[in-house]
C-alpha cells in the first residue's frame, strides 16, 4: 500500500495535497491572464486586475498551508519542505503578477515570438505543476510519474532559456537598427528578465517536488 506521506500530515478534515492542487491552480489561471497580455490584449488593466485578484487567493492558501504546518506534529516529511514548497508556490504567482504589472507600466502592447514563446511556456509549466500535486498522496508508488513530470518542466525551463537569449539578442539588434530606443530596449530587457523569473520558480518548485519524492522512495 502506498504510504499517504501528505495525508498523514494534518488532522483528518485538512489535507495539504488539496491546497498545494488549490495553489498550482491559482498559478495556472494567473499563468493564462498573462499569456492574454502578452498576445496583444487591449484590455490590460482587467487582465491586471484579474491576476492580482488570483495572487490574493493564493495569498490565502499559503497561510492556510503555513497554519496548518505549524501546528502539525509528528510529520513524516520535514515541515521545512511543505513550507518551503507553499513559499515556492505562492512566489510563483507573485513572479507572474510583478511581470504582467511590469507590463501595465511600461505601456508594452506587443512582443515578438520570443516573448509569446516565454508565456507559452509559463502556462505549460504551470500546467504541469497541476498534474503533479494530486500525486502527493501516493508519492511512493507514484514517484516515476512525479520524476518524470518534473523533468519535463526542466525541458520546458531550458526552452525558455533559448527564448530569452533569442529575445535579447534580437532585441538589441532592433535598437542597433533604430526600431527601438534606449528607453524602449530597458523596458523590454526587464519584462524579458521578470518572465524568465517566473519560468525559473516554477523549475524550483519542480526541483523541490523531486527532493522531496527522493527522500521516500
Amino acid at each position: 500500500m502506498a504510504l499517504n506521506l501528505f495525508g498523514r500530515l494534518m488532522p483528518a478534515n485538512e489535507d495539504f495535497t488539496k491546497l498545494f492542487c488549490e495553489q498550482a491552480g491559482h498559478i495556472v489561471k494567473a499563468a493564462e491572464e498573462l499569456r492574454r497580455l502578452v498576445q496583444g490584449d487591449e484590455a490590460v488593466d482587467r487582465h491586471v486586475k484579474a491576476i492580482r485578484a488570483i495572487e490574493r487567493q493564493a495569498d490565502d492558501v499559503a497561510r492556510a498551508i503555513f497554519e496548518i504546518a505549524n501546528r502539525t506534529f509528528n510529520a513524516p516529511i520535514d515541515r521545512e519542505d511543505v513550507v518551503a514548497l507553499a513559499h515556492d508556490l505562492h512566489d510563483a504567482v507573485d513572479l507572474i503578477e510583478d511581470m504582467a504589472k511590469g507590463i501595465q507600466r511600461y505601456h508594452v502592447r506587443t512582443f515578438g515570438a520570443d516573448m509569446h514563446a516565454m508565456a507559452d511556456a509559463v502556462v505549460e509549466s504551470a500546467r504541469v505543476l497541476q498534474q503533479v500535486m494530486p500525486h502527493l498522496d501516493s508519492i511512493t508508488r507514484d514517484y516515476k510519474t512525479i520524476f518524470e513530470l518534473c523533468e519535463k518542466i526542466g525541458e520546458i525551463e531550458d526552452r525558455a532559456d533559448e527564448s530569452f537569449d533569442r529575445g535579447l539578442m534580437n532585441l538589441r539588434a532592433d535598437v542597433a537598427q533604430g526600431a527601438v530606443d534606449t528607453l524602449g530596449y530597458i523596458d523590454r530587457k526587464e519584462l524579458y528578465e521578470l518572465i524568465e523569473n517566473v519560468v525559473d520558480k516554477c523549475d524550483d518548485v519542480a526541483n523541490a517536488l523531486q527532493r522531496i519524492t527522493a527522500k521516500h522512495v
